[in-house]
C-alpha cells in the first residue's frame, strides 16, 4: 500500500497515526485514512477495518481510555469523542500514555 499524499488525505478523509503499540491491529500500518465526520465514527470505522483496535483506546460507553491520548491536529482531545467533528486532511495521532520510572 503506497502512502497518500496530504492533498490526496485533504480529498478523501481523516489521516489516523497509529502507534507502535496499536500496530499489531493494522498489520504493521502506521498510518490509516478513514472517511468520519467525528472522532467516535472514526473509531468505529477503525474498528471495522481493524476488529479490536477499538477496544483498546475507548472502554464499552465510548469513553477514551484514561491511558491513552488522541490529538486532533497537534490539539490534545479532552471532550467527549462524539462531541470532536473530523473533516477531510485532519489528522488523528493515538497515544498511549508512557508509564514506568
Amino acid at each position: 500500500m503506497s502512502r497518500a499524499s496530504a492533498g490526496e488525505i485533504a480529498r478523501i478523509g481523516v489521516l489516523v497515526r497509529i502507534p507502535p503499540a496499536l500496530r499489531s491491529y493494522t498489520a504493521g500500518e502506521d498510518e490509516v485514512v478513514l472517511d468520519a465526520s467525528d472522532l467516535a465514527g472514526m473509531l468505529k470505522a477503525l474498528d471495522s477495518s481493524f476488529p479490536g483496535i477499538r477496544d483498546r483506546v475507548v472502554d464499552e460507553a465510548g469513553r477514551r481510555r484514561p491511558y491513552v491520548n488522541l490529538f486532533l491536529n497537534e490539539d490534545l482531545v479532552m471532550t467527549p469523542l462524539p462531541s470532536v467533528a473530523l473533516k477531510p486532511g485532519d489528522v488523528v495521532h493515538i497515544l498511549p500514555s508512557v508509564a514506568g520510572g
